[in-house]
């Protein structure tokens, strides 16, 4: 992280301290609507993520700068006036025009933040070709949430959210899996690739030792199941695939009554990717889970 802020010091004076601020502020506004803790998630997955960005572009031989201002700025339209997603615009759209305003008046040359701008559209956005630091920043955000940083922010987030452990496990963990599978093929980078191969591993093997321990000690019982999506879908720089694979983790039987649980799923369109909707229902009560996230997308 101070890699990050001592090259912007160095090229851009106060601009830096100027992202964390605005960024500090947009959680604070959000946790006092949502009537939340205050916290500092958002600043610190942002400082993580430009750290890492600076470290992917390095060992790619490219300048930093502009994947970290890329990387600096790629969540702070996350809690758009105090909201959380509260409209159909990506989340990428109103940091883009924050980042216009800002990096204008810190007299940054206009070429540069056309490829910000454009980078941060495109990050998320599997309808756009994500080029130049936008590569880099994607393969950093990614990485941020693979390993045991990646293991840490899961928890915290998950606290930040008023869940338990299991709850928080029945309800994301089939995303972390799912992702940590696909972690060394979303890639664009070859260090990106290197580092997810790592990285997954080490998410992997702790969430299995986890539920193994859960279920060994008689707190909770956890089952994978494995849905094979096999349509037509295509990676970012538009090559064929025929299949995709996502892990949902759920209990093994129903909680509540101990029966059988059902397992279905179904796609939709989100605003800015395929969204798989899970639900496993038991047939003798009421209990009911659902959960929901953007599909991997491959590089």
């Amino acid at each position: 992280m101070n890699h990050v802020r001592t090259m912007l010091e160095t090229r851009l004076p106060g601009l830096h301290a100027r992202i964390e601020a605005v960024l500090v502020e947009a959680e604070t506004r959000f946790n006092l609507q949502a009537g939340q803790a205050s916290s500092e998630f958002l600043l610190e997955h942002t400082q993580r993520t430009a750290a890492i960005a600076h470290l992917i572009a390095g060992l790619e031989g490219v300048d930093p700068f502009l994947p970290a201002l890329v990387a600096l700025f790629h969540d702070a339209g996350k809690f758009h006036e105090g909201e959380y997603h509260k409209d159909d615009i990506p989340e990428e759209e109103h940091a883009a025009v924050m980042a216009g305003r800002m990096l204008a008046e810190f007299g940054v040359d206009r070429g540069d933040i056309e490829v910000v701008l454009e980078s941060l559209r495109a990050l998320y956005d599997d309808r756009r070709p994500c080029l130049g630091p936008c590569r880099i920043v994607q393969d950093a955000d990614r990485l941020e949430k693979l390993g045991t940083l990646g293991v840490g922010a899961f928890f915290t987030k998950a606290a930040l959210r008023g869940r338990g452990l299991i709850d928080g496990l029945e309800r994301t963990l089939s995303r972390e899996l799912t992702y940590a599978l696909a972690a060394p093929r979303s890639m664009f980078t070859a260090t990106g690739k290197r580092l997810a191969t790592q990285q997954a591993a080490k998410s992997i093997a702790f969430f299995d030792d986890l539920l193994a321990d859960l279920e060994s000690w008689g707190i909770a019982s956890f089952e994978r199941r494995t849905i094979l999506l096999e349509e037509d879908f295509r990676t970012r720089d538009g090559a064929p695939l025929d299949k995709m694979e996502v892990t949902i983790v759920m209990p093994r039987v129903c909680p509540d009554c101990g029966s059988a649980l059902g397992l279905t799923h179904q796609r939709g369109r989100g605003v800015k990717c395929e969204k798989l909707t899970a639900v496993f229902t038991c047939g003798s009560c009421s209990y009911a889970r659902a959960t929901s996230f953007c599909l991997p997308v491959f590089a």
